[in-house]
């Protein structure tokens, strides 16, 4: 079973275009270190300057088993303690399971 793992960030006021730039350096990282890359969407609508990424997974359980590696990737982590101050509150996560694909 494929998921999508979806992360919300809805940044504090006036810190948009940095989130959305360390995200994508996050981003990019997961991609070095050989996670799935995320992609990222921003929202026209809704809370101002929002961001979203979806990363696909081969299964819930993969993605469990990738938690403890990213968390000792200092590239990954070091992005994420820059990240988190500038959030409105803790991101949200979904995780979705596909049941179509293009």
């Amino acid at each position: 079973m494929t998921i999508v793992v979806r992360r919300t960030y809805l940044p504090k006021p006036g810190t948009g275009g940095k989130l959305l730039r360390l995200v994508n350096q996050a981003a990019a990282e997961m991609a070095k270190a050989g996670f799935p890359e995320p992609r990222i969407f921003r929202a026209w609508h809704g809370g101002h300057g929002t961001v979203f990424t979806d990363q696909e997974w081969e299964s819930v359980a993969k993605y469990e088993e990738s938690r403890e590696a990213v968390r000792r990737t200092s590239g990954i982590t070091s992005i994420f303690d820059d990240i988190y101050p500038l959030l409105a509150q803790t991101h949200d996560t979904q995780i979705l399971e596909v049941v179509s694909s293009e």
